[in-house]
């Protein structure tokens, strides 16, 4: 009879510690973000303006709710850009959103001189983006980085 109690209590026991387990928020993965476009927008001599089209995608099980995402991007191991974004996204659960971003640097300073703007237009450039997006009323930090190649000066009508 004893024995009997206590595996019940026991089982009790257990059945509430995992109940206040579930209760607990979990720990965001941070989403991948990768850049998707890169347009100029306006030529001027000392500086220009790009659109970048970043490309979010949450590995989580629950909605990431993003308030601003700091980012700097290279361009050839040298710094392109870096910023701040204020807009708000959220990424669906194991979902994707994308976010556009409008941006001043200096091309040239950048990839340096080449010989001729045929070279310049048809070749592609290795770029890092990293940085962190910060999450909606949680303190949370997530830090992200990619690596990929994305071809300069695309003169073609905008998806953006």
């Amino acid at each position: 009879m004893y024995l009997k109690s206590f595996r019940q209590c026991i089982l009790m026991i257990i059945v509430g510690i995992l109940a206040g387990c579930a209760n607990l928020p979990l720990q965001p993965i941070s989403p991948q973000v990768s850049l998707t476009d890169f347009r100029l927008v306006n030529l001027g001599l000392i500086e220009q303006n790009y659109l970048l089209k970043l490309h979010l995608k949450n590995p989580n099980p629950f909605p990431l709710p993003i308030n601003s995402l700091n980012y700097q991007l290279q361009i050839n191991d040298q710094v392109f850009t870096k910023g701040m974004s204020n807009k708000a996204v959220t990424i669906p659960a194991s979902g994707e959103e994308f976010l556009v971003l409008q941006v001043a640097s200096n091309l040239m300073r950048t990839i340096g001189q080449f010989s001729d703007l045929k070279t310049l237009l048809n070749r592609n450039f290795n770029y890092r983006l990293s940085g962190n997006v910060n999450i909606i009323d949680s303190g949370f930090q997530l830090p992200f980085e990619y690596q990929g190649e994305i071809p300069l000066l695309m003169f073609k009508k905008s998806d953006f």
